[in-house]
């Protein structure tokens, strides 16, 4: 590949970053349509490009094309951002925000008061006081202390035994070497 070309390349590459960046900073998914026809004219000019270049070897006429082709790119950058700040002032896409976020608001707010509710009733605050208090009977229990002391002893002596069983097998295998 030769260096011009690598360079063509690259200009496509960074182009193409550029606009994914756009599309990750912007914050309206409507507006995709708008990056999706940028990447589209991008592949095709870029196509276009090449295609000329296979068919011309003129370097002066190739110079010249390439700083049209950045002069291009540089444009079609510039106007997707204007597309997209275009977009975005629209009436009906600012009020879309304002009331997605009032909505959310709103959601937020009855989930909160729905606890807040819940949380005033007799019985649901008995519920868990209950279960509080036999969470906390439980864990001071002496029978499962005494229980969970056994099962640590119990699962301590196990991977002992598995450790010492493997130290065999292993030590084995250097005395056969």
């Amino acid at each position: 590949m030769s260096d011009e070309s690598q360079h063509v390349d690259d200009m496509e590459k960074e182009t193409r970053y550029t606009i994914i960046q756009m599309e990750d900073d912007e914050d309206n998914e409507n507006a995709s349509s708008i990056f999706a026809d940028a990447k589209i004219e991008l592949s095709r000019m870029y196509a276009e490009f090449r295609q000329w270049i296979k068919n011309n070897v003129n370097a002066q006429e190739t110079t010249q094309r390439l700083e049209k082709l950045k002069t291009d790119t540089a444009l079609l950058l510039e106007t997707t951002k204007q597309k997209v700040a275009a977009f975005n002032q629209r009436e009906n896409v600012k009020n879309g925000k304002e009331k997605l976020n009032e909505m959310t608001g709103k959601v937020t707010n009855a989930f909160s008061d729905g606890v807040d509710e819940l949380m005033k009733k007799d019985y649901v605050v008995k519920t868990m006081d209950t279960i509080t208090d036999t969470v906390s009977a439980i864990r001071e229990d002496e029978r499962v202390k005494k229980n969970v002391k056994k099962l640590k002893k119990g699962t301590l002596k196990a991977a002992e035994k598995a450790f010492e069983g493997l130290q065999r097998v292993l030590d084995t295998k250097d005395e056969d070497d």
